[in-house]
């Protein structure tokens, strides 16, 4: 999944607009200094170089410093799995592939970029809570549940399962698998295969 930020700001003022690109430059800035040399190695002025910004205006959107640019990076990332989630779910030509979707995100997001780790591994233990942790999988476990309640509703699965409690488990189960694949103590290849058996467990 590319990190790259959506920079194309409209609606609002003149200055509205100017405000919100300059944070979405910065939050940009946080991602490129993430991936190309990882999160140990971030700070406000490399941040600020990478969005091409001064540190004064960095602080000046983002008066909580650090701390607040990794929270909105942390969130970023979370819509962006979220969208591009939905996009290839919205294909699936059954609720197998629609769960299977979940998981192929996330998995190939964690393998494949230091920003995957960042989102997996090093980002919630540095956030802690707030508004940023919970996005990608409070979207998913929803997005879960209502594909489950459609395959019951349809005849494809048993009445005795309860979508919402089967969906939180799956979500924990691809987050837990995506840590390990960020941190090299797992293959992405026998995780999905792993899930894929827990899925066709569901019918």
């Amino acid at each position: 999944m590319a990190t790259k930020v959506q920079t194309a700001v409209t609606g609002g003022t003149l200055r509205e607009r100017r405000r919100e690109q300059t944070r979405a430059d910065t939050v940009a800035g946080v991602l490129a200094v993430i991936d190309s040399q990882g999160f140990e190695k971030l700070t406000i002025e490399r941040i600020a170089t990478a969005a091409g910004v001064s540190r004064g205006t960095v602080y000046a959107h983002f008066p909580g410093g650090l701390s607040e640019m990794v929270a909105a990076a942390y969130a970023e990332i979370g819509h962006r799995i979220v969208a591009e989630t939905a996009a290839e779910a919205s294909t699936a030509e059954d609720w197998r592939e629609e769960l299977l979707a979940h998981a192929r995100a996330m998995f190939e997001f964690a393998a494949n970029t230091q920003s995957g780790y960042f989102y997996n591994v090093s980002g919630p233990a540095f956030i802690g809570s707030g508004e940023a942790r919970g996005i990608g999988s409070g979207a998913g476990r929803k997005a879960i549940a209502e594909a489950l309640e459609r395959a019951q509703r349809n005849g494809e699965l048993s009445s005795d399962l309860v979508p919402g409690a089967v969906a939180t488990l799956l979500i924990g189960a691809i987050r837990e698998a995506s840590a390990a694949i960020a941190s090299d103590a797992a293959e992405p290849t026998e995780q999905l295969t792993a899930f894929i058996a827990l899925v066709d467990g569901l019918d």
